[in-house]
């Protein structure tokens, strides 16, 4: 019987259930990888690629994915620096709002635990919400600041006051200089080099009022910071045997003021 009767007899083949290509190309693959590893860490990167692709049909593309951005995270700015434009009414304002800024942004890192309330200035006064100091301009271009201040149990009383240093116009409040009767004081310089003046006042009746002068970089103004151990107006008896900051945030947070402030 000849092969062609054979194969009338059995009829067609079924058709074959294995891709003969795919098991060579795997076969392939196999024997690449073995010699890849063998070759150490730079080839292994390598087997790692031919892993990755070898699911993919001829001439299909490895899926591009998407790495989702993580966003930054948010930091709250620091108080920008500001100049002294004091030319117009607009310029006075943004003035104390940048100092206002400058001020409770320092209080909050430097005395984190203090908080402004409310503080007379004299009986009968209108009462303004807590939560921020009382900031006014002057004439001669002075800007000011004050509010009682509360941590710990304690109350007490802050000011601050941003001014030329030179005499004009009716007005003069040259630098702090250290003389009788102040005994406790010492003249010394930012690490930055502005000149500093601290010092502590015992004027009598159990008051005690600390004190920083710091000039400006552009040598005319100067900022000072007062904290007191008295609440209320001038005058007023003290509230506690110490103010509510201590030398050391009233210090830090005047130099902040001072560096943030340009010629």
């Amino acid at each position: 019987m000849n092969q062609q009767m054979l194969d009338e007899l059995i009829g067609a083949a079924p058709p074959s259930t294995v891709n003969v290509e795919g098991v060579v190309r795997r076969t392939r693959r196999r024997r690449l990888i073995r010699r890849l590893v063998a070759g150490g860490p730079t080839a292994t990167a390598v087997v790692v690629a031919i892993v990755v692709g070898a699911g993919l049909l001829p001439g299909e593309q490895p899926e591009q994915k998407t790495v989702p951005q993580v966003a930054a995270p948010t930091v709250s700015p620091s108080p920008s620096a500001f100049a002294l434009e004091a030319g117009t009414e607009g310029g006075r304002q943004r003035i104390l709002d940048r100092l206002q800024l400058v001020l409770e942004q320092s209080t909050t890192e430097h005395a984190p635990k203090i908080r402004w309330i409310y503080m007379p200035d004299e009986p009968g006064e209108k009462p303004t919400p807590d939560g921020h100091p009382v900031m006014f301009a002057l004439d001669d271009d002075t800007f000011r600041a004050r509010s009682g201040v509360t941590a710990d149990g304690r109350k007490g009383g802050f000011f601050l006051s941003l001014r030329p240093t030179g005499c004009g116009g009716g007005s003069c409040e040259p630098f702090y200089e250290c003389a009788p009767p102040i005994a406790d004081c010492q003249a010394t310089r930012t690490g930055s080099g502005l000149r500093l003046v601290r010092y502590v006042d015992e004027p009598g009746r159990d008051w005690r009022f600390y004190g920083v002068d710091v000039e400006l970089p552009d040598r005319k103004h100067a900022v000072h910071l007062s904290a007191v151990n008295y609440f209320g107006g001038d005058g007023s008896e003290p509230s506690a045997p110490t103010p509510v900051f201590t030398r050391a945030q009233l210090e830090a947070i005047a130099i902040d003021i001072a560096e943030t402030i340009t010629d």
